[in-house]
């Protein structure tokens, strides 16, 4: 089998674990049966908690799938190392409903565990896709013409995602149940990132336009 028709079936896998992923994070929104009509608004403040873990789910998981499918459009050659990050990747997107769940239920009490849990979770995608790009540069899988410029800020802005989540495992045993808003970085962390890179790489004298 050549190494293009193993890339092609690898990104197909892939693609068909991240869509499985999106569809069981859906499952666990629901309302508990029975509620009287009179009762649905404050159901669904309720369920607050629900809603903020699958939508936070969700951005990373399409936010993921998006930069693996750029990664492999920028890979060109395969090897049984990479297929294995990728599967270290597919194991954490595929466990991710799990720590959802948990942080959906247990989220709003006085614990640290269910965001532990998840940001553990998390920070472990985050640090498979460093891995991926990182060891497909070094091991000479990328297109010739891959440069610096692009694989660095691409490399920093996966590292500070990972270490959004890594500084909140620690930080939520003294925030408990307002750790998530630490994760709410990730909104600007890409921004800032390439903001960083493109002063950084910027010709001198112009650093500051």
């Amino acid at each position: 089998m050549d190494s293009g028709s193993s890339l092609e079936r690898l990104v197909y896998f892939s693609d068909a674990v991240f869509a499985i992923a999106l569809t069981l994070l859906a499952l666990d929104l629901k309302l508990p049966e029975g509620i009287p009509a009179a009762d649905l608004d404050d159901a669904l403040l309720e369920a607050w908690p629900q809603l903020f873990a699958y939508a936070l789910s969700f951005l990373i998981v399409s936010r993921t799938w998006m930069s693996h499918r750029a990664d492999f459009a920028r890979i060109q050659h395969f090897s049984v190392n990479l297929a294995r990050l990728n599967l270290a990747l597919l194991f954490f997107i595929a466990m991710l409903p799990a720590p959802t769940s948990i942080l959906s239920d247990y989220g709003d009490d006085p614990t640290p565990w269910p965001s532990v849990l998840y940001a553990t979770n998390i920070a472990a995608v985050y640090l498979t896709m460093a891995a991926i790009w990182s060891y497909a540069d070094r091991a000479g899988l990328m297109e010739p013409e891959m440069v610096p410029q692009v694989h660095r800020p691409v490399l920093n802005a996966r590292m500070v995602g990972a270490a959004i989540f890594l500084l909140s495992i620690p930080a939520a045993f003294a925030l408990n149940s307002y750790t998530p808003l630490l994760w709410l970085l990730l909104l600007p962390a890409p921004w800032v990132t390439h903001r960083v890179s493109a002063l950084r790489h910027a010709p001198k004298g112009t650093a500051q336009g």
